[in-house]
């Protein structure tokens, strides 16, 4: 048996696709929020756009989109205006997560326990000011081949992105070592191009096709953090 949990980052305009593949193979999902960076009943233009692909257009979701779209996903925070971490600014860091988690659980209704850090910036001083702020994890942008290499879950490490290679190799990896797989991306980075989609539309269905596949959400993968 293997675990598997994912996150996704930023409620963008592709999350629409990425639930419909999600519900299709019956998978869960977290998905990371920046709440401050949406509009009520309008999506606005996000500011990660592809130089290598200028006719895809990136867009935040509206907020009357996200309330029935991730209804029945878990909800984590992003900050509310995806703030940064660095070192002199550590108060301002923690304050823009703790804000963004008290509007994201007044919006959708539900707890949230965990944040994504924005851009991946951490360290374990911005760990433990969460740990004390009450988050259970933080996610960061690095990768470990075992999940068990997790020692602390507010600098939380994933094993794989979405879109890897041996994105199934690693999955049997996880099969052996310790029975959890955790994967995390933003729908966006899959565009509007065709061969993304289907390659990951294949890695969907490979797990749901799986036996020993037990689909949990990130919280269920990670222990209590010490203080």
């Amino acid at each position: 048996m293997v675990k598997v949990a994912c996150c996704w980052d930023d409620a963008v305009e592709t999350d629409i696709r990425l639930v419909e593949l999600l519900k299709k193979y019956h998978g869960k999902a977290t998905f990371n929020v920046n709440l401050g960076f949406h509009y009520r009943d309008f999506r606005r233009t996000d500011t990660w756009q592809f130089k290598d692909h200028p006719s895809f257009v990136n867009r935040w979701l509206s907020l009357n989109d996200m309330r029935s779209l991730y209804q029945g996903f878990k909800i984590g925070g992003h900050g509310l205006f995806h703030l940064n971490y660095e070192p002199a600014k550590l108060a301002e860091f923690v304050y823009d997560q703790c804000e963004d988690r008290k509007k994201l659980e007044d919006f959708f209704q539900i707890e949230v326990p965990g944040m994504a850090y924005p851009c991946g910036r951490c360290d374990e001083n911005a760990a433990a000011a969460l740990a004390d702020a009450g988050f259970a994890y933080g996610r960061t942008t690095q990768y470990v081949a075992d999940f068990s290499g997790n020692d602390n879950p507010l600098l939380l490490k994933s094993q794989s992105h979405f879109l890897a290679p041996d994105f199934l190799q690693k999955l049997e990896s996880a099969k052996a070592n310790g029975g959890k797989f955790y994967f995390w991306g933003h729908s966006c980075e899959m565009q509007d191009v065709p061969e993304k989609w289907t390659l990951f539309e294949s890695y969907l269905a490979a797990l749901d096709a799986d036996p020993l596949v037990q689909w949990v959400d990130v919280i269920d993968l990670v222990d209590s953090p010490k203080k």
